[in-house]
């Protein structure tokens, strides 16, 4: 049986990097967005987010945005979305944006499949 990763999300199979860390500055991911068939999208410790459309985290992923809200966290401000690489074609920039109260400890990519 191959060995699981022991990063924080063991049974999801992937770790967090620091060098796929998106910070609140556009700046050039460190892959191709757009050869990536699967891209997953991670913050961590989001709170001040509701539902009202104001209080939000939105990731940019190569000129698609992921928007963040209450009901796409776990109670400890964790959200988990995908995207498709070939989608992010725009430019090959990562970045988040906080919207009114929203706060946030981390923001990660992860490239899922395809990697190319």
């Amino acid at each position: 049986m191959a060995a699981r990763s022991t990063g924080v999300f063991p049974r999801e199979k992937f770790d967090l990097d620091d060098a796929m860390e998106v910070t609140a500055t556009a700046s050039a991911a460190p892959i191709s967005l757009k050869t990536i068939g699967t891209i997953r999208v991670v913050v961590l410790g989001a709170g001040g987010i509701d539902n009202a459309g104001t209080n939000k985290i939105t990731v940019n992923v190569g000129g698609k945005s992921v928007v963040f809200n209450a009901n796409d966290l776990d109670v400890n401000g964790v959200g988990i979305a995908h995207l498709r690489g070939t989608l992010c074609d725009a430019n090959n920039n990562v970045d988040y944006d906080l919207g009114g109260t929203a706060t946030l400890d981390a923001c990660y990519i992860d490239a899922v499949d395809n990697v190319g």
